[in-house]
């Protein structure tokens, strides 16, 4: 029969620097899940306030003003503010996933469209480009840990 026999030398010392190790980790894995977060909000918002290629011009009552009209597909312009307002990040009890919620009433409607719009949406495009961040930063959060 054959076997291998391993003698771990300075156990001790190694059983302290890998838990020291997963401790770095785990805290640059949460820093991370909670800076990619606010990005992908902050970027939804920013597509929302300052939508550049918002389309015709039309009037809206109480208060009255002139708004600019998004494109089917582009995020929505901003009006009142209260969709970028109510837009924030839940990080979960753990620190290592995170949701991204938008509380107004009208967000599903505006981020998948209805039988009457299109879609206008500002959290899914916020997300996909945010996602390779996200892959770099956790990466990065591991192994800067295990230095």
């Amino acid at each position: 029969m054959a076997g291998i026999k391993i003698k771990a030398v300075n156990q001790v010392k190694f059983e302290q620097r890998l838990k020291s190790q997963g401790t770095s980790i785990n805290r640059n894995i949460v820093n991370a899940v909670n800076a990619i977060a606010n990005a992908i909000r902050n970027d939804a918002v920013i597509s929302i306030n300052q939508n550049p290629r918002a389309g015709k011009t039309t009037t809206r009552y109480n208060p009255t003003r002139t708004i600019k009209i998004s494109k089917e597909g582009d995020a929505p312009a901003g009006d009142t503010g209260s969709l970028a307002s109510q837009i924030y990040v839940k990080i979960d009890s753990g620190g290592f996933g995170a949701s991204i919620i938008s509380n107004a009433k009208y967000s599903e409607a505006l981020e998948f469209g209805t039988i009457k719009m299109g879609a206008r949406p500002f959290m899914q495009p916020s997300a996909e480009q945010n996602r390779k961040k996200y892959k770099a930063r956790v990466i990065k959060a591991i192994k800067t840990g295990l230095k």
